[in-house]
């Protein structure tokens, strides 16, 4: 059911990519350049999957669980690889179905081509991979042979996730600009001429779309052989050049990195200073959630992302700012200050309950929740590391929130500070709401971290919770239509009764349901 709901997610996409490439070839056929749309095809997922794919290589070929089984076994470290690379190219044909077949099929409809463009468009298909990840596969063998990143791949996975965020969002940022820009008037040249032009990136892919141009010809048959050709002959390079650097650059894969620093007695008598039970512990909650990867992805970058989200596209399209700086204007309306305030307070409230910090906290224990009840700290002062954890990092949000809205809205010093204020409030009682319910219904049976937080509903209840509550209170607020000043005595009064009760039930109840849980 998961595999099927991913599909249905992605069907608006395929939909999208289906219409801007039949309005395309419209548009260039009058011009004779419609086999720009196969060079330009091929080219993107060529691109797309040699980016994404850097970082799958790296963790099939380095990274996954049975690297340290299949080592001592009596196989060639070719035979490894080839079985590796196949397992990579099998998932980046799911990108070719996105990007690629759309097209292949949309062109094969709109051109009236025959069998032979099918049948070409097929081995392109299933071979198209295979130049990109060969790149990938050498730059990763290249790197893991001469550096130790082998014993850093915690570090890895959060480097990877993060570029490839920024990718995702820059990519979506491109794609908009080129749907409103999409100016064809000025392709004068005719008979494909800007194929050799758009296929500079990956050589090969020009081979295939020159190919599949000239389906029905002698000529077709010759560019789909040498791409083949081409494609064969990267693979079986790869296959000897992994012979020379896998084994090698593997070895050690397992050992995790350390500092070998020799410290000095004043140094260890810092390093060994007493300190209280409550920040030690609170010291360790952010140290596992910074240092998992798991964890770092999907609750602290969450922290991160909104911003991220709002202000590249704005930021980008110069139309779209023209009109913020409108906006902007009605902003300054002392008359709609009690809007605002609680629009960005309700904006907090569901930033804060999505990260799924507070949430997941008892969860992400797992095993270990048994280590928790003998180590000679009170489960209180273990609650409460938990709460003040999940709130260090919502403020951390909260500020990056307000620094995107101060360049984006210009919004008065005053207003800001209120924001600030009662978005404290929000932050503690999403939090607060979070530790409940996982306190209810820990999910400590999990495989692999991800599923602690990925797979928990946990999270989802406690985002239903406070929407729910967002939604109310906004409703409230616009419908007396108070001020900003008297809005945000409104929310510290009440929220301030909320996180009360839910901070005396938690220090009356918590201990009590913390020393329940089983694994």
């Amino acid at each position: 059911m998961l595999i099927v709901l991913l599909g249905l997610c992605f069907v608006p996409l395929v939909i999208n990519i289906t219409q801007f490439v039949a309005n395309m070839y419209d548009s260039l056929a009058t011009v004779g350049e419609t086999g720009i749309l196969l060079s330009l095809g091929i080219t993107l997922s060529s691109f797309v999957i040699f980016f994404f794919g850097l970082f799958y290589c790296m963790n099939t070929f380095y990274f996954s669980d049975d690297i340290e089984n299949l080592l001592p076994l009596p196989v060639k470290s070719a035979q490894i690889l080839g079985a590796k690379f196949v397992v990579v190219t099998v998932f980046e044909y799911l990108t070719e179905c996105i990007i690629l077949l759309p097209l292949l099929i949309v062109y094969g409809i709109k051109s009236g081509d025959g069998l032979l463009y099918y049948l070409y468009g097929l081995l392109i298909f299933l071979t198209l991979p295979v130049i990109p990840i060969v790149l990938d596969s050498v730059v990763v063998m290249l790197i893991m042979r001469f550096t130790n990143l082998a014993k850093n791949k915690d570090a890895f996975r959060i480097i990877s996730a993060i570029v490839a965020i920024f990718f995702g969002v820059g990519v979506s940022t491109f794609s908009q600009r080129m749907a409103l820009n999409q100016g064809v008037g000025q392709l004068q040249l005719g008979n494909n001429s800007l194929v050799a032009v758009t296929a500079n990136i990956f050589p090969a892919s020009k081979l295939g779309a020159l190919g599949l141009i000239n389906n029905g010809s002698l000529r077709g048959l010759g560019y789909i052989c040498l791409f083949l050709v081409t494609t064969f002959v990267g693979f079986y390079l790869f296959l000897l050049l992994g012979n020379l650097l896998y084994y090698k650059g593997v070895n050690g894969v397992s050992v995790a990195s350390s500092r070998r620093k020799e410290l000095s007695g004043e140094q260890l008598s810092r390093q060994t200073m007493r300190s209280s039970v409550l920040k030690s512990y609170l010291v360790k909650e952010l140290r596992i959630l910074l240092r998992t990867p798991a964890y770092f992805i999907n609750c602290i970058l969450m922290n991160f992302l909104w911003p991220i989200l709002l202000l590249i596209p704005i930021l980008t399209q110069p139309k779209t700012m023209g009109e913020m700086s409108r906006f902007t204007g009605l902003l300054q309306n002392e008359k709609i200050s009690g809007i605002v305030l609680v629009v960005a307070f309700g904006l907090m409230l569901f930033v804060s309950a999505s990260n799924g910090i507070a949430a997941t906290a008892i969860s992400r224990e797992g095993e270990s929740i048994s280590f928790d009840k003998y180590i000679p700290v009170s489960y209180e002062t273990q609650i409460m590391a938990k709460v003040i954890s999940g709130v260090l990092l919502g403020v951390v949000g909260m500020l990056a929130i307000c620094s995107a809205g101060e360049v984006l809205l210009k919004l008065t010093w005053s207003l800001l500070g209120l924001i600030c204020l009662t978005s404290l409030l929000a932050i503690l009682f999403s939090n607060l709401v979070g530790l409940w319910i996982d306190l209810f219904n820990p999910k400590l049976h999990w495989s692999d971290e991800q599923k602690a937080v990925k797979q928990n509903m946990n999270l989802l209840v406690a985002m239903a919770i406070c929407v729910l509550f967002g939604g109310l209170t906004a409703y409230v607020i616009i419908n007396l239509k108070l001020s900003a000043v008297e809005a945000s005595v409104a929310l510290v009064v009440g929220y301030g009764v909320l996180d009360a009760l839910l901070l005396f039930g938690l220090a009356r109840k918590g201990a009590d349901l913390f020393s329940k849980i089983e694994y």
